[in-house]
């Protein structure tokens, strides 16, 4: 059994979308993974007050640890904007609607504006992390090619239903040596696939964090 996978020593530019509001941050320079960020927008406005937290619903244990990161790190928001108030993700649990969302997965920008509604807030911000599933870390063993992990974070105005922040960050694993179909098992893939996800987990939560300088 193979040990802790180190990451080879590289970056990815950051690619502009061509969105109004948004724009590229410097190059993520890290030595464990390949790290790609994509539209970054400007500032939050100051007159986001009342924030509230959602994400989906998941019983896998990583993206269960990668949500708890991000609502933390959106609590630790109101050290640089006291005034704020931060809903839990868990508040909305409350809603008829929930079980319909958490089996999607996703929700709609207007759904997202309702519940900000319900809750009272005049923002939401959406986390979603996407990572390789047990079938494709399979197939990566006999193919060799793993897809990467994506957290994206976006905050929507209640009152107008505008994005007022939007990031996307991937995050890459790659062997120190050989290749991924060098692994016997999908327990030796995992030391890789947490470096990777809590790599990405880092660069998104610096980026919320300089939104609401």
């Amino acid at each position: 059994m193979k040990g802790w996978v180190s990451f080879a020593a590289t970056a990815a530019l950051i690619g502009l979308w061509s969105q109004p509001g948004c724009r590229s941050t410097p190059p993520v320079v890290t030595n464990q993974a390949v790290i790609d960020t994509a539209m970054m927008s400007e500032r939050v406005p100051q007159n986001v007050r009342r924030l509230a937290v959602w994400y989906p619903r998941t019983f896998e244990q990583d993206m269960t640890y990668g949500y708890s990161r991000l609502e933390q790190a959106t609590f630790q928001l109101k050290k640089q904007r006291s005034w704020m108030k931060i809903v839990e993700r868990r508040d909305i649990g409350q809603l008829t609607d929930e079980q319909r969302w958490q089996l999607s997965g996703r929700v709609s920008d207007d759904s997202v504006v309702r519940i900000g509604r319900w809750l009272g807030a005049d923002s939401m911000v959406l986390f979603r992390i996407e990572g390789p599933t047990m079938r494709e870390r399979m197939l990566a063993r006999f193919y060799g090619k793993m897809p990467p992990f994506v957290v994206s974070s976006k905050i929507i105005s209640v009152e107008s239903g505008e994005v007022l922040y939007h990031d996307i960050v991937t995050a890459m694993a790659v062997p120190e040596s050989g290749e991924w179909d060098d692994y016997a098992s999908d327990y030796e893939l995992q030391p890789a696939m947490h470096a990777a996800l809590d790599h990405a987990l880092s660069i998104a939560i610096v980026h919320l964090n300089q939104s609401f300088r």
